[in-house]
């Protein structure tokens, strides 16, 4: 046991030297090493060999002014403090049993038949299902030339709204026909433009899709629009400002977003130049390039990029994307 300051060697405890003539020789203390601090006497002068009657070793009765000796600090461990937290694991979320991804959107999403031609129209909807793993069902509702509010307009929404049901995704993409500034649809004797403010009302109609699915306790995602063939190699981007707007949205009410149209755009930059002949933008009858709608080969890249995206937007389905939409 250490001796406590004040006593370092104190080889006299009473303090007091020998009698004269008992012959007892008197030892002389030992040097205080000069790391070890003396605390003053109760005199002011040094305690350095010097006894107290007070003094005594850590633990007796004797303490200093009667106060009990301080408890021993526990040893020191390595174990992690109790706590009421639940345990965190680094494993993402997992989705579990089948699951429906409905579609909401406009041609670049939509269906079309199918024939033995690669050059047929097709929408990145109909391709989707081939990049997930077989309890992912794709339940396509997309349909061409609608817009945010025409899709609601016609009741669309309020149909597929029925059909949501708790564990379900809902992916919304517009912003190719809502950036359309001279065309008109009619709803009974009342003719609609076409064109939605990407900052205001674009972002009102599309807050509609989020409410709907989650009133349903379904996920919404929004998929951003993607950009015309002016995007080869100089990346213009003519839906732009509505894919902004959707960012905006997503990040404004905590929504994931699936960025199909950044994607899009590195990729064309990215091909440069335009590949001849065109395999990736639809081919009219007459040969011409048709620079908005994709032929199989645009849309089956374009559904390889939502899939991917889709692991980002809502990580608990990345265990679902097939490694063919890694690649």
């Amino acid at each position: 046991m250490s001796q406590q300051p004040g006593v370092v060697g104190a080889s006299n405890p009473a303090g007091m030297a020998a009698p004269a003539g008992s012959g007892a020789p008197v030892t002389p203390a030992p040097e205080t090493p000069p790391d070890v601090m003396l605390e003053p006497s109760a005199g002011g002068g040094s305690s350095e060999g010097q006894g107290s009657a007070g003094a005594a070793d850590e633990g007796s009765a004797g303490a200093p002014n009667g106060t009990p000796p301080a408890a021993e600090e526990p040893p020191p461990t390595d174990e992690p403090p109790p706590t009421d937290e639940p345990p965190t694991t680094d494993e993402p979320p997992v989705i579990s049993g089948p699951v429906t991804l409905y579609l909401a959107g406009d041609s670049i999403v939509q269906t079309y038949v199918d024939t033995a031609s690669e050059r047929d129209q097709a929408g990145w909807g109909q391709m989707l299902g081939a990049f997930l793993s077989a309890d992912i069902r794709v339940d396509n509702r997309a349909i061409g030339g609608r817009t945010a509010r025409r899709f609601i307009d016609e009741g669309r929404l309020d149909d597929l709204s029925v059909d949501l049901s708790p564990g379900d995704y809902l992916l919304v993409q517009f912003g190719t026909n809502d950036s359309n500034r001279t065309a008109t649809y009619t709803i009974g004797d009342d003719v609609i433009p076409y064109f939605l403010e990407p900052g205001t009302d674009f972002k009102t109609y599309l807050t509609r899709y989020v409410d709907a699915a989650r009133t349903r306790g379904a996920t919404p995602l929004l998929v951003t629009p993607t950009p015309r063939n002016s995007a080869y190699c100089t990346g213009g981007n003519g839906t732009g400002a509505h894919a902004q707007a959707m960012r905006e949205l997503g990040q404004a009410l905590g929504v994931g977003v699936v960025d199909l149209n950044a994607a899009t755009v590195a990729h064309l930059i990215a091909i440069c130049p335009a590949p001849t002949p065109e395999d990736f933008f639809l081919l009219r009858a007459d040969g011409s390039v048709d620079g908005t709608h994709f032929q199989e080969n645009g849309a089956r890249f374009l559904a390889s990029f939502v899939a991917r995206g889709l692991a980002g937007a809502a990580p608990e389905l990345a265990s679902a994307i097939s490694d063919a939409a890694r690649r």
